[in-house]
Parts: C-alpha cells; structure tokens; sequence
C-alpha cells in the first residue's frame, strides 16, 4: 500500500567532519559496511515503508553519489511518476555562505509543491538505522499533530558527544516541550535523530516565513519558536541507532556491524525490512594457503593472503603474504603488499600500501588515507 507521504534527504551535513572520506564526494556517498553507502539506510527505509517520491538534494561533489544511484532501480523506485529525484540547489552558494536546512528546503519548493503527496518525511542522510516510516506517519496522524519528530533515547554522554546532538524534553504525552540545541549540560535522555513528518502547507509555510526573517536553521529557527503555537509530537524509536559524523563515529558504526546481534537488528533478521544498495557483480574473494580470517567481512572480488582480523574489506582487495590487517575499514580496490602491518586504520579506495610497512592509529583516533594515496 502506498503512503500518502513523500520522502527528502540531505545528502551533506554541514556539521560533519569527516576529513579526507569527504573531500571527494557527499556524505551520502560515504562507503560503509563492505558494500553500502552511507545513503542506503535511509533511502531503504523509505523504500521498505512504501515511499515512492523520494528527492535528495545534492549542493556538491554529487558525481559519486548520481554515479550509486543511478535512476533508483536497485530501491525499485525507477517510475515514470514519482520515482528517485536528484535535486541540486536553485542558485550557487558562494564559499562559508550561511547554509542551513531551511535554505536548502527553500531551493527545492518547486519540487515539494508539485509532490502529490500530502505529508513529507524530511531526514538527514548519516542516520544509521532501520525504522518503518509507515509507523510514524500513522502516529502522526492519530495524534493530529501538525509536527512529528522522531528521536531515540541515549545514555548520559560526554560534554563533547553532547555538543553535536539535538535534544528533546518530552512529556508523558509524547508533546515536546523543549528543544535543546547542542546544550552543553545533558538534562534529558531524547535524543533527535534529524527525522521529521510534516504535512507539505505547513512545510511551504514554515519556510516562506523563515526566509522571509532571514532564518537558516530548522531546529533553532522553525521548530524552537513554534513549540507553542504548534503542536509538535516525539516518536520513540527503539531500534538500533547510529549517527555518522565524525571520523571516529565511522569508524566505531562500521566494526560495530561485526557484532551479529546488531547486524540481525539493522539488516532485519527475518529479511522483511531489508538495505538495498547498488549491486556490482564480481568473482569470489580468493583465500591463499597461508590466509587467516577472523571476525571480518570480505566482500567479493578479494584476494586474501595474509592475516585479517577485526575489519571490513571492501570489494576487490588485495592483502599480501605476511601482511597483518587488524581492526582497519580497507575500501574498494586496495592494496596491502607483503609483510605490512596495518592496525586502527582507513583506507579510501584503490590506496596502495607497499611491501614493510608500517601503519598503527589510535582505536580512539584511527589513521585515514586518502584515495589513490601510495604509500
């Protein structure tokens, strides 16, 4: 059954700081887990929720992200009406231009007013989860809420964790009562997961006012002033959550998937909400004699030689007799030649590692190597 609901997703986030993985491509097109793409989790919730208008703003460096998706038809949303839609901005940005959520959404009216849809699910692209959209539309609608927000509950985290999360005060109503934007003291567990369903009048009409007082920012500028001429609701998700920012975080997310209870979570265990992902053909990975494999994902096309332990290896790549790779995220088409030893490392697409060396990062602050580096 189809939503009355359509979907948008940021492809970037300004707040992201994820060095070298970005400098090349959006945050969405941020390779993850082996296989994925950053962008996949999203995009096949809405999909797996019977979404079928989905647009995503793509500001820059969205060569990468068009080249994944394509026309959308490993998400089965390659239609004739409704479908996948790339959206770059209305007018160019010049550089370290104020650039928030609402300017964004503003560059896209044309396409949000034109929607046959009458709801609008709007989400960031980095969030890490599997969550059924159909769920949160219809709480929306059986609480008559003009705003629904959807937040996941953390554990008391540190001042610097704290510093780029949005927080949110619900009542025993599931009303929000306080927005919290990047508070320096944590004072309640909700934590916003950048997720909002919104009917598309109210949507247009937030962001003509906005624009019209000069305001950028969702959070602090539409949903912060409206808690009390509007009726703003929080949905709980309970499920497995992760938000990708940062360095560390994406390093953390991806070796977390190791762990099968959280794979079983995220990827669904029964196979009924599945993550799509573009599909790429390619021959079995190859394991030598002297190979060792332990708690890792390989993905196809690898030849395997030496000792990997602890890590996601992309498609295609090569490890070297003697070579020992712990803990590392190796992308597509790399290469470790003998006798290295990698520990606590990155490695972007076709990076080449030569014969003896040498990398160990901290698990606290992994080392990154840009793509195509030789070392």
């Amino acid at each position: 059954m189809k939503n009355d609901l359509m979907g948008l997703i940021f492809a970037e986030n300004p707040e992201a700081a994820m060095g070298e993985l970005t400098s090349i491509r959006s945050l969405a097109a941020v390779p993850f887990g082996g296989r994925y793409r950053i962008i996949d989790f999203v995009l096949s919730n809405m999909v797996n929720s019977a979404i079928i208008n989905v647009g995503i703003n793509t500001p820059y460096n969205h060569q990468s992200l068009s080249d994944h998706l394509g026309t959308g038809k490993p998400w089965d949303i390659d239609r004739k009406g409704n479908g996948l839609f790339i959206l770059p901005p209305k007018e160019a940005f010049e550089p370290g231009e104020i650039r928030g959520g609402v300017d964004i959404l503003n560059g896209i009216t044309h396409y949000i007013s034109k929607s046959r849809q009458n709801y609008v699910l709007v989400s960031d692209c980095n969030i890490i989860c599997n969550i059924n959209y159909s769920e949160v539309l219809k709480f929306h609608m059986e609480n008559n809420a003009d705003i629904t927000l959807v937040y996941t509950e953390i554990p008391m985290v540190s001042s610097k964790e704290l510093s780029t999360k949005i927080m949110l005060d619900v009542d025993g109503d599931n009303k929000i009562k306080d927005i919290q934007v990047y508070p320096i003291q944590q004072r309640t567990n909700a934590s916003y997961m950048h997720m909002f369903i919104i009917e598309k009048s109210l949507l247009l009409e937030l962001l003509g006012d906005a624009v019209a007082h000069n305001k950028h920012y969702i959070a602090k500028d539409i949903l912060l002033p409206n808690l009390d001429r509007l009726k703003i609701m929080g949905y709980k998700y309970d499920g497995y959550c992760r938000k990708i920012d940062n360095v560390k975080n994406f390093f953390d997310v991806n070796l977390e998937l190791l762990n099968k209870d959280v794979r079983d979570e995220l990827f669904g265990k029964n196979n009924d909400m599945p993550i799509y992902t573009k599909v790429k053909d390619t021959i079995p990975t190859k394991y030598g004699k002297s190979a060792e494999v332990n708690n890792s994902f390989i993905a196809n096309g690898c030849v395997i030689e030496g000792t990997v332990k602890n890590s996601i290896l992309f498609r295609g790549v090569h490890i070297g007799k003697g070579a020992v790779v712990e803990n590392c995220i190796i992308m597509q088409n790399s290469q470790v030649m003998d006798n290295c030893l990698l520990e606590n490392v990155v490695f972007d697409k076709e990076v080449v590692l030569r014969s003896g060396r040498k990398l160990v990062g901290q698990d606290t602050y992994p080392m990154v190597i840009g793509k195509k580096t030789v070392i």
